[in-house]
């Protein structure tokens, strides 16, 4: 059951306006960053690239928060909910089931957009190497958070609020990344209330390899693992209060 419900959620959301809208966007995106990429006073084949990586990030995070705060909502708008949840089955499949088609279609989503704006690097002279596939793979993992991060907060609010939510999660987990830097600058119970309130967002600067990538900065292997653990423990954890959420909640 679990499979069939993410199979339906992955041809829903990869069917959805909004998903092949914003990869409609990425393309024209990465279009332009050529343009930019020629005017720069810059290397324009390094900013090309960054661009193109910024944009594979980017478009992927709103794609994940605008077909993850509308999945439940949709289905609850047209009473098909009512139909799968009248079945002998327990809430936690269709919530684990919601967010692995969810994943799915937004992981073909990435290599969709890494492999066009692959190829069109390529086309257009810039060099590659192995280091962009890893600034790939690593945005993937970010977008997966943030799939989870938005089926989170699509259990607690509407889903306007839950997309603001949403971003405001992106925005606030890649500054956590440059808290470190800052902390000093506080004190006291200032100092332990940042520390508490970094310690309940994910830490997305984890997953931001792209600039380093487009540059050959190297990345540790044991880093590489420690980023994608600590992916999959957000999402398990976040993928768990949504359950919890919906189990207590009255649909």
């Amino acid at each position: 059951m679990i499979l069939v419900i993410a199979g339906a959620t992955c041809r829903e959301a990869v069917r959805s306006r909004a998903f092949l809208g914003l990869l409609v966007i990425f393309v024209c995106g990465i279009l332009l960053a050529r343009l930019v990429g020629a005017i720069s006073a810059t290397d324009g084949n390094i900013v090309t690239t960054d661009l193109v990586f910024s944009l594979q990030s980017l478009i992927g995070v709103l794609v994940a928060v605008a077909t993850g705060t509308a999945l439940v909502h949709t289905e609850v708008r047209q009473h098909t909910l009512y139909t799968v949840l009248s079945r002998p089955m327990a809430r936690w499949r269709f919530v684990l089931g919601k967010y692995l088609g969810l994943a799915a279609a937004l992981a073909l989503g990435q290599i969709a957009m890494l492999a066009t704006g692959l190829a069109w690097l390529w086309a257009t002279g810039a060099e590659l190497h192995g280091w962009l596939l890893i600034g790939g793979l690593l945005t993937i993992v970010e977008v997966l958070v943030m799939a989870a991060v938005s089926l989170c907060w699509t259990a607690l609010s509407s889903p306007l609020l839950a997309a603001v939510l949403g971003l405001a999660t992106w925005a606030a987990g890649h500054a956590v990344s440059s808290l470190p830097g800052l902390i000093h600058h506080l004190d006291g119970c200032k100092q332990q209330a940042a520390i508490v309130l970094a310690s309940l967002v994910p830490d997305l600067g984890r997953f931001a390899y792209r600039n380093d990538a487009v540059h050959r900065t190297p990345i540790e292997a044991v880093d590489l693992a420690l980023a994608f653990a600590y992916g999959s423990l957000w999402i398990a954890l976040l993928v768990a209060i949504t359950v919890a959420v919906y189990r207590r909640k009255q649909l």
